[in-house]
Protein backbone atom coordinates (compact mmCIF):
# COMPACT_ATOMS: atom_id res chain seq x y z
CA UNK A 1 0.00 0.00 0.00
CA UNK A 2 2.87 2.25 0.76
CA UNK A 3 4.33 1.41 -2.58
CA UNK A 4 1.02 2.42 -4.22
CA UNK A 5 1.11 5.74 -2.36
CA UNK A 6 4.70 6.29 -3.40
CA UNK A 7 3.82 5.56 -7.04
CA UNK A 8 0.85 7.97 -6.87
CA UNK A 9 2.88 10.86 -5.48
CA UNK A 10 4.60 11.82 -8.75
CA UNK A 11 1.21 11.98 -10.46
CA UNK A 12 -0.22 14.19 -7.75
CA UNK A 13 2.86 16.39 -7.86
CA UNK A 14 2.59 16.67 -11.64
CA UNK A 15 -1.06 17.73 -11.44
CA UNK A 16 -0.30 20.27 -8.73
CA UNK A 17 2.55 21.69 -10.76
CA UNK A 18 0.35 22.05 -13.87
CA UNK A 19 -2.42 23.78 -11.90
CA UNK A 20 0.13 26.13 -10.42
CA UNK A 21 1.39 27.06 -13.84
CA UNK A 22 -2.16 27.70 -15.06
CA UNK A 23 -2.85 29.90 -12.04
CA UNK A 24 0.36 31.79 -12.65
CA UNK A 25 -0.56 32.18 -16.32
CA UNK A 26 -3.89 33.59 -15.33
CA UNK A 27 -2.24 35.98 -12.91
CA UNK A 28 0.19 37.14 -15.63
CA UNK A 29 -2.68 37.63 -18.15
CA UNK A 30 -4.76 39.64 -15.70
CA UNK A 31 -1.75 41.70 -14.72
CA UNK A 32 -0.90 42.38 -18.34
CA UNK A 33 -4.50 43.42 -19.04
CA UNK A 34 -4.48 45.77 -16.07
CA UNK A 35 -1.21 47.27 -17.28
CA UNK A 36 -2.52 47.79 -20.82
CA UNK A 37 -5.68 49.39 -19.47
CA UNK A 38 -3.63 51.69 -17.26
CA UNK A 39 -1.39 52.70 -20.16
CA UNK A 40 -4.44 53.34 -22.41
CA UNK A 41 -6.03 55.45 -19.73
CA UNK A 42 -2.83 57.41 -19.29
CA UNK A 43 -2.59 58.02 -23.03
CA UNK A 44 -6.24 59.09 -23.18
CA UNK A 45 -5.76 61.46 -20.26
CA UNK A 46 -2.60 62.87 -21.84
CA UNK A 47 -4.26 63.43 -25.22
CA UNK A 48 -7.35 64.94 -23.62
CA UNK A 49 -5.19 67.20 -21.51
CA UNK A 50 -3.10 68.21 -24.53
CA UNK A 51 -6.23 69.02 -26.57
CA UNK A 52 -7.78 70.91 -23.68
CA UNK A 53 -4.59 72.90 -23.16
CA UNK A 54 -4.34 73.65 -26.88
CA UNK A 55 -7.97 74.80 -26.97
CA UNK A 56 -7.45 76.80 -23.77
CA UNK A 57 -4.28 78.42 -25.10
CA UNK A 58 -6.05 79.30 -28.37
CA UNK A 59 -8.88 80.92 -26.42
CA UNK A 60 -6.42 82.77 -24.23
CA UNK A 61 -4.53 83.93 -27.31
CA UNK A 62 -7.81 85.07 -28.86
CA UNK A 63 -8.72 86.96 -25.70
CA UNK A 64 -5.26 88.48 -25.55
CA UNK A 65 -5.46 89.57 -29.20
CA UNK A 66 -8.83 91.18 -28.65
CA UNK A 67 -7.58 92.86 -25.48
CA UNK A 68 -4.60 94.19 -27.46
CA UNK A 69 -7.02 95.53 -30.09
CA UNK A 70 -9.13 97.30 -27.46
CA UNK A 71 -6.00 98.66 -25.79
CA UNK A 72 -4.66 100.01 -29.08
CA UNK A 73 -7.99 101.57 -29.98
CA UNK A 74 -8.16 103.17 -26.52
CA UNK A 75 -4.65 104.54 -26.98
CA UNK A 76 -5.56 106.04 -30.37
CA UNK A 77 -8.71 107.57 -28.89
CA UNK A 78 -6.77 109.06 -25.98
CA UNK A 79 -4.05 110.55 -28.20
CA UNK A 80 -6.57 111.94 -30.70
CA UNK A 81 -8.68 113.61 -28.03
CA UNK A 82 -5.55 115.00 -26.44
CA UNK A 83 -3.78 116.41 -29.51
CA UNK A 84 -6.22 116.63 -32.46
CA UNK A 85 -6.66 120.27 -33.45
CA UNK A 86 -10.10 119.82 -35.01
CA UNK A 87 -13.50 119.08 -33.55
CA UNK A 88 -14.47 115.42 -33.18
CA UNK A 89 -17.88 114.40 -34.50
CA UNK A 90 -18.74 111.55 -32.14
CA UNK A 91 -21.36 109.98 -34.44
CA UNK A 92 -19.05 110.11 -37.46
CA UNK A 93 -16.21 108.71 -35.35
CA UNK A 94 -18.32 105.76 -34.20
CA UNK A 95 -19.46 105.04 -37.74
CA UNK A 96 -15.87 105.22 -38.93
CA UNK A 97 -14.67 102.74 -36.28
CA UNK A 98 -17.43 100.28 -37.21
CA UNK A 99 -16.69 100.70 -40.91
CA UNK A 100 -13.01 100.02 -40.29
CA UNK A 101 -13.71 96.89 -38.24
CA UNK A 102 -15.74 95.24 -40.99
CA UNK A 103 -13.26 96.38 -43.64
CA UNK A 104 -10.60 94.63 -41.57
CA UNK A 105 -12.30 91.29 -42.18
CA UNK A 106 -10.92 91.45 -45.70
CA UNK A 107 -14.31 90.50 -47.16
CA UNK A 108 -15.58 92.88 -49.84
CA UNK A 109 -19.17 91.85 -49.14
CA UNK A 110 -19.13 92.64 -45.41
CA UNK A 111 -19.79 96.26 -44.55
CA UNK A 112 -21.18 98.61 -41.94
CA UNK A 113 -24.33 100.64 -42.64
CA UNK A 114 -25.24 103.74 -40.67
CA UNK A 115 -28.88 104.04 -39.65
CA UNK A 116 -29.58 106.22 -42.71
CA UNK A 117 -27.85 103.85 -45.12
CA UNK A 118 -29.53 100.83 -43.54
CA UNK A 119 -32.94 102.40 -44.15
CA UNK A 120 -31.99 102.97 -47.78
CA UNK A 121 -30.78 99.35 -47.97
CA UNK A 122 -34.12 98.10 -46.67
CA UNK A 123 -35.99 100.27 -49.16
CA UNK A 124 -33.90 98.88 -52.03
CA UNK A 125 -35.34 95.43 -51.37
CA UNK A 126 -38.71 96.83 -52.38
CA UNK A 127 -39.69 97.70 -55.95
CA UNK A 128 -39.99 101.36 -54.91
CA UNK A 129 -36.92 103.50 -54.35
CA UNK A 130 -36.38 107.07 -53.22
CA UNK A 131 -34.08 109.37 -55.13
CA UNK A 132 -33.69 110.84 -58.62
CA UNK A 133 -34.60 107.82 -60.74
CA UNK A 134 -31.88 107.43 -63.38
CA UNK A 135 -29.20 104.91 -64.38
CA UNK A 136 -25.82 106.21 -65.47
CA UNK A 137 -22.42 105.05 -66.69
CA UNK A 138 -19.07 106.81 -66.47
CA UNK A 139 -17.99 108.36 -69.77
CA UNK A 140 -14.42 108.86 -71.04
CA UNK A 141 -14.14 112.23 -69.24
CA UNK A 142 -15.25 110.83 -65.88
CA UNK A 143 -18.73 112.38 -66.09
CA UNK A 144 -22.13 110.68 -65.73
CA UNK A 145 -23.88 109.62 -68.91
CA UNK A 146 -27.60 108.96 -68.42
CA UNK A 147 -28.53 105.60 -69.99
CA UNK A 148 -32.01 105.28 -68.52
CA UNK A 149 -34.64 107.55 -66.98
CA UNK A 150 -37.24 105.57 -65.05
CA UNK A 151 -40.82 106.33 -66.09
CA UNK A 152 -42.62 108.65 -63.67
CA UNK A 153 -39.40 109.38 -61.76
CA UNK A 154 -38.43 112.81 -60.38
CA UNK A 155 -35.70 113.02 -63.05
CA UNK A 156 -38.20 112.51 -65.85
CA UNK A 157 -40.49 115.16 -64.38
CA UNK A 158 -37.57 117.60 -64.14
CA UNK A 159 -36.66 117.10 -67.80
CA UNK A 160 -33.63 114.78 -67.62
CA UNK A 161 -33.33 112.67 -70.79
CA UNK A 162 -31.53 109.53 -71.83
CA UNK A 163 -28.22 110.51 -73.43
CA UNK A 164 -27.69 113.59 -71.22
CA UNK A 165 -24.24 114.04 -69.67
CA UNK A 166 -24.17 115.25 -66.05
CA UNK A 167 -20.98 117.24 -65.43
CA UNK A 168 -21.83 118.79 -62.06
CA UNK A 169 -23.82 117.52 -59.07
CA UNK A 170 -24.73 120.00 -56.36
CA UNK A 171 -22.27 122.52 -57.72
CA UNK A 172 -19.34 120.06 -57.64
CA UNK A 173 -17.62 118.75 -60.77
CA UNK A 174 -18.28 115.03 -61.16
CA UNK A 175 -14.74 114.37 -62.42
CA UNK A 176 -13.29 116.06 -59.33
CA UNK A 177 -15.40 114.42 -56.60
CA UNK A 178 -15.22 111.06 -58.49
CA UNK A 179 -17.99 109.26 -60.33
CA UNK A 180 -18.75 106.97 -57.35
CA UNK A 181 -19.31 109.95 -55.03
CA UNK A 182 -21.59 111.58 -57.60
CA UNK A 183 -23.69 108.41 -57.91
CA UNK A 184 -24.20 108.43 -54.13
CA UNK A 185 -25.85 111.84 -54.49
CA UNK A 186 -28.63 110.44 -56.68
CA UNK A 187 -30.49 108.77 -53.83
CA UNK A 188 -31.65 110.56 -50.70
CA UNK A 189 -34.58 111.62 -48.59
CA UNK A 190 -37.84 112.42 -50.36
CA UNK A 191 -38.35 116.18 -50.73
CA UNK A 192 -34.66 117.09 -50.78
CA UNK A 193 -33.18 118.62 -53.91
CA UNK A 194 -30.09 118.06 -56.03
CA UNK A 195 -28.79 120.37 -58.80
CA UNK A 196 -27.41 119.05 -62.09
CA UNK A 197 -25.31 120.75 -64.75
CA UNK A 198 -26.17 118.86 -67.95
CA UNK A 199 -24.75 118.79 -71.45
CA UNK A 200 -27.22 117.73 -74.13
CA UNK A 201 -26.02 116.95 -77.63
CA UNK A 202 -27.54 115.90 -80.93
CA UNK A 203 -31.19 116.19 -81.82
CA UNK A 204 -32.13 116.90 -78.19
CA UNK A 205 -30.10 120.11 -78.09
CA UNK A 206 -31.87 123.40 -78.85
CA UNK A 207 -28.76 125.36 -79.91
CA UNK A 208 -27.53 125.59 -83.49
CA UNK A 209 -24.14 124.18 -82.43
CA UNK A 210 -25.82 120.95 -81.39
CA UNK A 211 -24.67 121.26 -77.76
CA UNK A 212 -26.87 122.66 -75.02
CA UNK A 213 -25.91 123.41 -71.41
CA UNK A 214 -28.71 123.07 -68.86
CA UNK A 215 -29.11 123.64 -65.13
CA UNK A 216 -31.80 121.39 -63.71
CA UNK A 217 -32.97 120.98 -60.13
CA UNK A 218 -34.48 117.60 -59.26
CA UNK A 219 -36.56 117.05 -56.14
CA UNK A 220 -35.91 113.52 -54.89
CA UNK A 221 -38.97 111.35 -54.47
CA UNK A 222 -40.33 107.85 -54.68
CA UNK A 223 -40.24 105.99 -57.98
CA UNK A 224 -40.62 102.43 -59.25
CA UNK A 225 -37.45 100.88 -60.58
CA UNK A 226 -38.11 98.71 -63.61
CA UNK A 227 -36.32 95.36 -63.27
CA UNK A 228 -37.52 93.55 -66.39
CA UNK A 229 -37.96 94.21 -70.11
CA UNK A 230 -39.48 91.72 -72.53
CA UNK A 231 -40.08 91.34 -76.27
CA UNK A 232 -40.16 88.89 -79.17
CA UNK A 233 -36.95 88.81 -81.21
CA UNK A 234 -36.00 86.90 -84.36
CA UNK A 235 -39.69 86.43 -85.03
CA UNK A 236 -40.73 84.21 -82.13
CA UNK A 237 -37.95 84.03 -79.50
CA UNK A 238 -39.05 85.39 -76.12
CA UNK A 239 -36.39 87.82 -74.88
CA UNK A 240 -36.19 88.94 -71.24
CA UNK A 241 -33.71 91.48 -69.92
CA UNK A 242 -33.62 91.16 -66.13
CA UNK A 243 -31.74 94.14 -64.68
CA UNK A 244 -31.99 92.94 -61.09
CA UNK A 245 -34.17 90.52 -59.13
CA UNK A 246 -36.67 92.60 -57.16
CA UNK A 247 -40.00 92.24 -55.40
CA UNK A 248 -42.06 92.51 -58.61
CA UNK A 249 -39.75 90.63 -60.99
CA UNK A 250 -41.44 87.23 -60.74
CA UNK A 251 -44.96 88.60 -61.28
CA UNK A 252 -43.78 90.73 -64.21
CA UNK A 253 -41.93 87.74 -65.70
CA UNK A 254 -44.90 85.39 -65.40
CA UNK A 255 -47.24 87.94 -66.96
CA UNK A 256 -44.87 88.66 -69.86
CA UNK A 257 -44.08 84.97 -70.45
CA UNK A 258 -47.78 84.09 -70.66
CA UNK A 259 -48.31 86.91 -73.16
CA UNK A 260 -45.36 85.89 -75.36
CA UNK A 261 -46.29 82.20 -75.28
CA UNK A 262 -49.78 83.08 -76.50
CA UNK A 263 -48.06 84.83 -79.41
CA UNK A 264 -46.17 81.66 -80.29
CA UNK A 265 -42.83 81.95 -78.46
CA UNK A 266 -40.60 79.00 -79.37
CA UNK A 267 -37.87 79.53 -76.78
CA UNK A 268 -36.66 81.85 -74.02
CA UNK A 269 -33.56 84.07 -73.94
CA UNK A 270 -32.84 85.35 -70.42
CA UNK A 271 -30.38 88.26 -70.46
CA UNK A 272 -28.63 88.51 -67.06
CA UNK A 273 -25.65 90.55 -68.23
CA UNK A 274 -24.74 93.28 -65.72
CA UNK A 275 -27.37 91.89 -63.35
CA UNK A 276 -26.00 92.66 -59.88
CA UNK A 277 -28.17 90.00 -58.22
CA UNK A 278 -30.72 91.50 -55.90
CA UNK A 279 -33.18 89.32 -54.01
CA UNK A 280 -32.44 85.59 -53.88
CA UNK A 281 -36.10 84.99 -53.03
CA UNK A 282 -37.17 86.82 -56.21
CA UNK A 283 -34.69 84.82 -58.31
CA UNK A 284 -36.06 81.58 -56.83
CA UNK A 285 -39.62 82.67 -57.70
CA UNK A 286 -38.67 83.07 -61.39
CA UNK A 287 -36.86 79.70 -61.33
CA UNK A 288 -40.04 78.13 -59.97
CA UNK A 289 -41.76 79.02 -63.25
CA UNK A 290 -38.95 77.68 -65.44
CA UNK A 291 -37.69 74.53 -63.72
CA UNK A 292 -39.07 71.12 -62.69
CA UNK A 293 -39.35 70.15 -59.02
CA UNK A 294 -36.12 70.34 -57.04
CA UNK A 295 -33.90 72.38 -54.71
CA UNK A 296 -33.00 75.72 -56.30
CA UNK A 297 -31.27 77.67 -53.52
CA UNK A 298 -28.96 75.91 -51.04
CA UNK A 299 -26.35 77.38 -48.68
CA UNK A 300 -23.60 76.08 -46.38
CA UNK A 301 -22.56 77.92 -43.21
CA UNK A 302 -19.19 78.03 -41.40
CA UNK A 303 -20.04 74.88 -39.41
CA UNK A 304 -20.70 72.96 -42.63
CA UNK A 305 -24.47 72.84 -42.15
CA UNK A 306 -26.27 72.72 -45.51
CA UNK A 307 -29.67 74.43 -45.71
CA UNK A 308 -32.18 74.23 -48.55
CA UNK A 309 -33.69 77.72 -48.71
CA UNK A 310 -35.94 77.56 -51.79
CA UNK A 311 -37.37 74.84 -54.01
CA UNK A 312 -39.26 74.71 -57.31
CA UNK A 313 -42.50 72.89 -57.96
CA UNK A 314 -43.29 70.51 -60.82
CA UNK A 315 -44.73 73.13 -63.17
CA UNK A 316 -41.87 73.97 -65.54
CA UNK A 317 -42.30 76.07 -68.68
CA UNK A 318 -42.13 73.75 -71.68
CA UNK A 319 -39.66 75.84 -73.70
CA UNK A 320 -35.86 75.62 -74.16
CA UNK A 321 -33.83 78.34 -72.45
CA UNK A 322 -30.63 80.26 -73.16
CA UNK A 323 -29.12 82.40 -70.38
CA UNK A 324 -26.81 85.31 -71.19
CA UNK A 325 -24.16 86.20 -68.59
CA UNK A 326 -20.99 88.29 -68.39
CA UNK A 327 -18.31 89.36 -65.91
CA UNK A 328 -20.76 91.63 -64.09
CA UNK A 329 -23.43 88.98 -63.59
CA UNK A 330 -23.39 88.60 -59.82
CA UNK A 331 -24.90 86.92 -56.77
CA UNK A 332 -28.47 85.68 -57.23
CA UNK A 333 -28.11 85.98 -61.02
CA UNK A 334 -25.12 83.62 -60.96
CA UNK A 335 -26.96 80.95 -58.99
CA UNK A 336 -29.95 81.43 -61.29
CA UNK A 337 -27.77 80.64 -64.33
CA UNK A 338 -26.19 77.62 -62.61
CA UNK A 339 -29.65 76.26 -61.75
CA UNK A 340 -30.83 76.45 -65.34
CA UNK A 341 -27.81 74.45 -66.50
CA UNK A 342 -27.70 71.92 -63.64
CA UNK A 343 -31.40 71.17 -64.09
CA UNK A 344 -30.55 70.55 -67.78
CA UNK A 345 -33.08 73.19 -68.75
CA UNK A 346 -30.84 75.31 -70.98
CA UNK A 347 -27.41 76.56 -72.06
CA UNK A 348 -25.29 79.44 -70.74
CA UNK A 349 -23.90 81.91 -73.29
CA UNK A 350 -21.42 84.79 -72.95
CA UNK A 351 -18.58 85.13 -70.46
CA UNK A 352 -17.58 83.82 -67.02
CA UNK A 353 -19.57 85.47 -64.21
CA UNK A 354 -18.32 87.66 -61.34
CA UNK A 355 -18.00 85.00 -58.63
CA UNK A 356 -19.99 86.61 -55.80
CA UNK A 357 -21.42 83.54 -54.12
CA UNK A 358 -21.73 84.45 -50.43
CA UNK A 359 -24.94 84.78 -48.48
CA UNK A 360 -24.82 88.32 -47.12
CA UNK A 361 -27.01 88.77 -44.07
CA UNK A 362 -28.14 92.14 -42.70
CA UNK A 363 -27.61 92.12 -38.93
CA UNK A 364 -29.46 95.03 -37.25
CA UNK A 365 -27.70 96.80 -34.37
CA UNK A 366 -29.26 98.43 -31.32
CA UNK A 367 -29.00 102.04 -32.57
CA UNK A 368 -30.75 101.46 -35.91
CA UNK A 369 -27.56 100.83 -37.86
CA UNK A 370 -26.59 97.41 -39.21
CA UNK A 371 -23.78 95.33 -40.60
CA UNK A 372 -23.83 93.21 -43.73
CA UNK A 373 -22.00 89.99 -42.91
CA UNK A 374 -21.13 87.00 -45.10
CA UNK A 375 -22.66 84.12 -43.13
CA UNK A 376 -22.67 81.29 -45.68
CA UNK A 377 -21.77 80.34 -49.24
CA UNK A 378 -24.29 79.35 -51.86
CA UNK A 379 -24.09 75.98 -53.58
CA UNK A 380 -25.18 75.07 -57.10
CA UNK A 381 -27.61 72.14 -57.46
CA UNK A 382 -24.52 70.05 -58.19
CA UNK A 383 -23.09 70.96 -54.77
CA UNK A 384 -20.35 73.30 -56.00
CA UNK A 385 -19.41 76.71 -54.61
CA UNK A 386 -18.85 79.55 -57.07
CA UNK A 387 -17.66 82.35 -54.79
CA UNK A 388 -14.40 83.67 -56.19
CA UNK A 389 -14.56 81.44 -59.26
CA UNK A 390 -17.81 82.41 -60.97
CA UNK A 391 -19.96 80.31 -63.28
CA UNK A 392 -18.48 79.20 -66.59
CA UNK A 393 -20.50 79.21 -69.82
CA UNK A 394 -21.36 76.51 -72.35
CA UNK A 395 -20.84 78.83 -75.32
CA UNK A 396 -18.26 81.62 -75.07
CA UNK A 397 -19.10 84.81 -76.93
CA UNK A 398 -17.84 88.39 -76.40
CA UNK A 399 -18.86 91.75 -77.81
CA UNK A 400 -16.43 93.80 -79.89
CA UNK A 401 -15.48 97.25 -78.61
CA UNK A 402 -18.13 99.08 -80.63
CA UNK A 403 -20.90 96.75 -79.49
CA UNK A 404 -19.67 96.84 -75.89
CA UNK A 405 -19.87 100.63 -75.79
CA UNK A 406 -23.38 100.61 -77.22
CA UNK A 407 -24.36 97.90 -74.74
CA UNK A 408 -23.06 99.96 -71.81
CA UNK A 409 -25.08 102.99 -72.93
CA UNK A 410 -28.22 100.89 -73.40
CA UNK A 411 -28.32 101.57 -77.15
CA UNK A 412 -27.50 98.12 -78.59
CA UNK A 413 -30.56 96.42 -80.04
CA UNK A 414 -30.97 92.62 -79.70
CA UNK A 415 -30.72 92.21 -83.47
CA UNK A 416 -27.27 93.87 -83.48
CA UNK A 417 -26.09 92.22 -80.28
CA UNK A 418 -23.71 89.34 -81.09
CA UNK A 419 -24.24 87.70 -77.70
CA UNK A 420 -28.03 87.82 -77.96
CA UNK A 421 -27.91 86.32 -81.44
CA UNK A 422 -25.59 83.56 -80.20
CA UNK A 423 -28.14 82.84 -77.46
CA UNK A 424 -30.83 82.52 -80.15
CA UNK A 425 -28.58 80.06 -82.01
CA UNK A 426 -28.32 78.10 -78.75
CA UNK A 427 -32.13 77.86 -78.68
CA UNK A 428 -32.10 76.40 -82.20
CA UNK A 429 -29.41 73.95 -81.07
CA UNK A 430 -31.84 72.82 -78.33
CA UNK A 431 -34.62 72.23 -80.86
CA UNK A 432 -36.48 75.56 -80.85
CA UNK A 433 -38.19 76.36 -84.18
CA UNK A 434 -37.02 79.99 -84.36
CA UNK A 435 -38.52 81.81 -87.37
CA UNK A 436 -35.51 83.98 -88.23
CA UNK A 437 -32.12 82.42 -87.73
CA UNK A 438 -29.22 84.67 -86.66
CA UNK A 439 -27.30 86.01 -89.65
CA UNK A 440 -30.25 85.90 -92.02
CA UNK A 441 -31.25 89.26 -93.60
CA UNK A 442 -34.65 89.19 -91.94
CA UNK A 443 -33.19 88.62 -88.44
CA UNK A 444 -32.29 92.31 -88.20
CA UNK A 445 -35.92 93.33 -87.97
CA UNK A 446 -37.17 95.27 -84.91
CA UNK A 447 -38.17 93.49 -81.73
CA UNK A 448 -41.80 93.57 -80.67
CA UNK A 449 -42.55 94.11 -77.01
CA UNK A 450 -44.92 92.07 -74.89
CA UNK A 451 -48.15 93.96 -74.40
CA UNK A 452 -49.05 94.91 -70.89
CA UNK A 453 -45.58 94.40 -69.39
CA UNK A 454 -43.67 97.20 -67.70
Amino acid sequence: MCAERIQACPAVFAVSTAEGRMRMGRKISIGAAVSVAAISAAITVTLTYSYAMKSFNAKVADVNERQAMYTKLGEIDQKARQDYVGKIDEAALTDGICTGYLAGLGDSHSQYLSAKKYQAYRNSADSKSTGVGIRTVQDADGNMEVIEVFPGSPAEKAGVRKGDTITRVGGEEVARITYAAAVNELDGTAGTQVRFKILRTGAGASSAAGVQSLDLTVTRGEYTQQTLESSLINGNAAYFKIIQFGADTADDFNSALSSLMRRGAAGIVLDLRDNSGGSMEAAAAVLDTLLPAGNTVTSRDRAGKVTVEYTSRANEAGLPVSVLVNGRTSGAAELFAADVRDFKKGLLVGENTAGNGTKDTAVPLSDGSAMILSTAVYLTPGGRTFDGAGIGVDITKSLDEGQRRRFETNSLSPSDDAQVQTAVSALIRQGAAVEREPGSPSSSGPASSAGGTP
